[in-house]
C-alpha cells in the first residue's frame, strides 16, 4: 500500500489534475445542486451526511422523519450518486495536492499528509455503508452500527478538512516559491 501511495504522487500525470478539477467544479455546480434538489423533493429534509456528528437516536428520528419512500432514496443515492462523489472529491484534492507536493520540491518523507484524503473516502464510504444499514433496517434497531455512523461521519469530515487544508498550504507555498523565483530572477 506504501508503494502504491507513494507511486500514485510520483507518477501524477498534470492531465489528471486538470481534468479532475473541471470535474469537481461540474458536481459542485451542477450535480450537487441536483441530487440536493431530488433529496429535499424526497423528503429528506434533514442531512445526515452534512452533519458534523449525532448520535444513534438523532439517526434514528432521522429515519423516521424521512418516511419509507425517503429511506428507499437515500440508500439509492448513496449506492449510485455517492459512490462517485467521494471518488470525484479524491481525485480532485489528491492529484492537485501530489502536483503542487512535486513542484514545490518537498521532501519525500512528508508525504504522510498526502494521505488524509484517502482516509476522507474510507470513511465516507464506511458512513454509507452504516447509515444505509440503519435506514435499511429502521424501525428495527441496529445497535453499533447506529451508534458508531456518527464517528464516521465525524472522522470524515475531520479528514476532508485536514485535506483541503494541506492542498490550500500547498498552493500558498507554491505562490510564494513562485514570487521569490520571479525575485531572484528579476
Amino acid at each position: 500500500m506504501k508503494k502504491l501511495f507513494h507511486f500514485s504522487i510520483d507518477k501524477m500525470p498534470y492531465w489528471l489534475g486538470l481534468g479532475s478539477t473541471l470535474l469537481f467544479a461540474f458536481f459542485i455546480a451542477v450535480i450537487l445542486p441536483d441530487q440536493s434538489a431530488q433529496a429535499i423533493a424526497n423528503g429528506l429534509s434533514e442531512s445526515i451526511d452534512t452533519s458534523w456528528f449525532y448520535n444513534a437516536a438523532s439517526l434514528y428520528r432521522i429515519a423516521e422523519s424521512y418516511g419509507e419512500s425517503g429511506r428507499a432514496f437515500y440508500i439509492q443515492q448513496r449506492w449510485t450518486f455517492d459512490l462517485v462523489w467521494p471518488v470525484v472529491y479524491f481525485l480532485f484534492i489528491f492529484s492537485l495536492s501530489s502536483l503542487f507536493y512535486k513542484s514545490i520540491g518537498l521532501s519525500k518523507m512528508n508525504r504522510w499528509i498526502l494521505s488524509f484524503s484517502w482516509f476522507a473516502i474510507f470513511f465516507d464510504y464506511i458512513e454509507n455503508i452504516f447509515v444505509s444499514l440503519v435506514m435499511l433496517n429502521y424501525p428495527n434497531p441496529t445497535p453499533l452500527i447506529a451508534d458508531f455512523a456518527g464517528t464516521f461521519t465525524s472522522l470524515k469530515w475531520i479528514f476532508l478538512g485536514m485535506s483541503f487544508i494541506v492542498l490550500f498550504l500547498l498552493i500558498i507555498l507554491k505562490i510564494v516559491q513562485f514570487i521569490l523565483w520571479n525575485r531572484k530572477t528579476a
